[in-house]
């Protein structure tokens, strides 16, 4: 009873610094699915296969550091990624953009380098075309939409001065884009701060849907980093709806064709969805969890079927007995620290945040205190 106590106590301290640190590292946004079903998902450094009789297996090995954020597919089913990692010895940052088959066979499109030509991208239309956003979240001038031709030509596609317009080419504004994807009849979708954008292929920009990270009561914890720009990966299934993972307030959202908007599922802490594919009928949702000791660990993959039944299909970090994960204690611990900050800070509350977390620290000298003559003995 006191080691769970006394591990609760570390896991509130814990979560309060870890969990900041964790979303603003950009969890994987990476899910795609094949035409014979497999799911292809990234952990932030492995990509793992997750076939149709439920094996779960490395497709590409990861390494320490080297992140990939973002997959993409082909009709062929060849799987797109691209690695950024940090080189110490010349603070910059090394990119590459690579391909793998289903069969495993990977070969680099674009050779690992500090000075990657512009416009590199896994997102490529059916005519070869590359498709890749150039900006900058800290000085907020400007957010491009480039196209690379095959021949290597570099235009601006969309886009201008940091902020928001819809229109034709370089009269439209991008804010902050987070995820990207291409819709079936060839359009490119984006989430943009707490809009939800279609760029056509002339170029023409319109605002599908605005809001979308606005709460309602039925919301539970959110993340620290929910609010504006907490919208992640998306994608478009037959019937033109689209599907965004709403991060921050740990929940998946429907936008259809026609604008509606509604939320078709709500993640239990301490996870969050970061990315969705539609195949068929089903949707499959990649969500992180931070635990302890290891923040980041709990990967794990949910099916919502056509009828509405959700499934966990696979999880990573956690302990699994068939289709449901069994938590460890540590991360038992950790939900219970993030639920209690979260209700703290929700409200913007942060002076009860720091007076609990100081009652806390109190308690821990006070027991501490009453145990010397014990461990004085």
């Amino acid at each position: 009873m006191k080691l769970r106590l006394a591990l609760t106590i570390l896991a509130i301290v814990g979560q309060w610094i870890i969990l900041p640190a964790t979303t603003k590292a950009h969890p994987a946004s990476g899910i795609v699915v094949d035409s014979a079903g497999n799911i292809y998902f990234s952990d932030l450094e492995t990509i793992w296969k997750f076939d149709t009789y439920g094996n779960l297996m490395v497709f590409r090995r990861g390494e320490r550091g080297r992140h990939v954020h973002e997959l993409a597919i082909d009709e062929q089913d060849n799987v797109y990624g691209a690695d950024i990692s940090y080189n110490p010895a010349t603070t910059g940052f090394i990119t590459d953009v690579w391909k793998m088959s289903p069969e495993g066979k990977f070969i680099y499109l674009l050779e690992p380098t500090e000075r990657p030509p512009r416009g590199w991208s896994i997102w490529h239309d059916r005519a070869g075309n590359m498709y890749f956003i150039e900006q900058n979240n800290h000085t907020k001038r400007q957010t491009l939409l480039l196209r690379r031709r095959p021949d290597g030509t570099v235009t601006t596609f969309a886009g201008g001065a940091f902020g928001h317009a819809d229109g034709p080419g370089n009269l439209a504004k991008f804010g902050s884009v987070g995820g990207m994807t291409f819709g079936a009849e060839g359009s490119l979708y984006l989430t943009d701060g707490e809009f939800l954008r279609r760029v056509a292929m002339d170029g023409t920009v319109t605002t599908l849907a605005s809001g979308l990270v606005a709460r309602t009561s039925e919301d539970g914890p959110k993340l620290f980093a929910g609010g504006s720009g907490s919208l992640a990966g998306l994608d478009v299934d037959s019937d033109g709806n689209i599907f965004v993972a709403d991060t921050g307030n740990r929940r998946l959202l429907k936008v259809t064709n026609n604008g509606k908007v509604q939320v078709v599922l709500r993640s239990d802490p301490p996870y969050f969805p970061t990315g969705v594919a539609a195949a068929g009928r089903n949707l499959y949702v990649l969500e992180f969890g931070p635990t302890l000791p290891i923040a980041g660990s709990g990967t794990r993959i949910k099916k919502i079927a056509g009828d509405g039944k959700v499934t966990v299909l696979t999880t990573i970090g956690a302990q699994a007995v068939d289709t449901e994960p069994q938590p460890s204690f540590s991360t038992r611990a950790g939900v219970d620290a993030e639920s209690t900050l979260a209700s703290f800070y929700h409200g913007g509350r942060v002076k009860y945040t720091l007076a609990f977390i100081t009652g806390v620290l109190f308690f821990l000298i006070g027991y501490i205190w009453q145990r010397r003559p014990r461990l004085g003995a």
